[in-house]
């Protein structure tokens, strides 16, 4: 039975948050192509083994109140079955803050293996422009929907920015979020 649990789940090695502090000055820099941060957050999970989403939106809920986690937060799910922390700040600096609190709260809390992506948003103009941050690959990677596509050279430029100021991942690591609920 061991044997077969430990081909059931395996654990992740712990997620890396420490680059999420990297954002700020960056977007600095994102501002030569009109890229302005909005403050807007959200931190994506997905449901591993047995525990469903809802059981998954209860327990996150649960340890950012029991915690006293301060920042204006809303948890909800989507249609592909991710379940979403949302978080609404003043500026992106206070946005990395509370995305990194509620990291390590719900790290410590046991959701380690869940925890998939934090998503801060941005905007050019009316249209939003994403940054993803890979807590397993502590790296990020710009993310442009437009419709059902994405502004490939938008990401690119915008990569080739900020390639000196924050770890971007591989092109081949930078998959669509789609349905971003913020």
């Amino acid at each position: 039975m061991v044997l077969l649990d430990f081909f059931k789940h395996k654990r992740l090695p712990p997620p890396k948050i420490d680059d999420l502090y990297r954002l700020p000055a960056a977007s600095v820099t994102m501002g030569h192509l009109n890229v302005e941060p909005t403050g807007k957050a959200g931190m994506c999970f997905r449901s591993v083994g047995d525990l469903k989403p809802e059981e998954m939106k209860f327990g996150i809920l649960q340890i950012l109140e029991n915690k006293s986690f301060l920042a204006s937060h809303q948890v909800t799910g989507d249609q592909y079955g991710f379940t979403w922390v949302l978080i609404d700040s003043d500026t992106l600096a206070n946005a990395v803050s509370n995305v990194y609190m509620a990291s390590q709260l719900l790290i410590e809390g046991g959701f380690s293996d869940h925890i998939t992506a934090a998503i801060f948003r941005f905007d050019r103009g009316e249209l939003p422009v994403y940054w993803v941050y890979n807590y397993r690959r502590a790296a990020f990677y710009p993310f442009a929907p437009r419709g059902n596509e994405r502004d490939m050279q938008l990401e690119y430029r915008l990569q080739l920015l900020v390639m000196e100021e924050l770890p971007v991942d591989s092109l081949e690591y930078w998959f669509p979020i789609w349905g971003i609920p913020f």
